[in-house]
């Protein structure tokens, strides 16, 4: 029974690592999403059908120790299934695609649907952090100096993903778009790397450097109920009411 325990972690690790590896602005978002245990799921289940068939057919690879078998066993199942769960038998052309039809072809199905799940649920509050930490930033002045600072910030940033970062800003540069459209757009793409909280301490040690020039970039749009959160919105809108109602009785 421990052998199974560990096989079936093992691999579970395996999907949970794959996982955070590509949601890693926020990864605690996946313990949300049913989708992504499915994934995890799945993989652990190929660990402990694995490790059946070893015993059942009695596979020793040589060992003789029983002690030894065990966790050779254990090993086997466990990596075995990984590479046997993401290996495809034959690959078909689909219009102008290859696909790759096998064992890989259900995890590639539980990874996309993972992917909508943590896309979807993770858009709204995205869109809302990006507007916060970015509001009143000049991405003329900000497009070279943020990145460079946030890059800086973090050690473990590899060369490609710096260089996927530059050439994205780059792009982003060549736009149509407004200044301040672009600087939103930036703030996103670089808590893709950083994540919101770097980004937010980035932004408030270079605000003095990076704030756009116009006045209209800092001011701070009502939210949809008419409430700030000190509730001064609302308190602004009926005193203006009310002078309005003095300039003209009718109304």
């Amino acid at each position: 029974m421990i052998g199974y325990l560990v096989a079936v972690s093992l691999s579970c690790l395996v999907g949970i690592a794959e996982l955070v590896s590509r949601y890693r602005d926020r990864p605690t978002t996946l313990v949300r999403v049913p989708s992504t245990w499915a994934y995890v799921l799945i993989n652990g289940a190929a660990g402990a059908g694995s490790l059946l068939a070893l015993h059942t057919f009695d596979w020793r690879f040589g060992v003789q120790s029983p002690d030894v078998v065990a966790a050779t066993q254990v090993l086997v199942a466990s990596f075995g299934s990984m590479m046997v769960f993401r290996s495809a038998i034959f690959t078909v052309r689909v219009g102008d695609e290859d696909v790759a039809v096998g064992p890989s072809t259900l995890l590639t199905a539980l990874l996309a649907a993972a992917d909508r799940g943590v896309d979807r649920m993770q858009a709204k509050t995205r869109a809302h952090e990006a507007g916060e930490i970015m509001r009143g930033v000049s991405f003329a002045k900000s497009r070279l100096a943020l990145p460079t600072y946030c890059l800086g910030l973090l050690q473990n940033v590899s060369a490609e993903d710096q260089a996927d970062l530059r050439t994205a800003v780059d792009a982003l540069a060549g736009s149509e778009m407004t200044d301040g459209q672009m600087a939103l757009n930036l703030g996103l793409l670089l808590m893709n790397v950083a994540g919101p909280d770097v980004l937010r301490s980035a932004v408030e040690t270079l605000r003095a450097e990076i704030m756009s020039d116009d006045p209209d970039a800092h001011r701070v749009p009502p939210p949809r109920d008419g409430q700030t959160r000190d509730g001064q919105a609302r308190e602004g809108g009926d005193a203006a009411l009310a002078d309005l109602a003095r300039a003209d009785p009718d109304r």
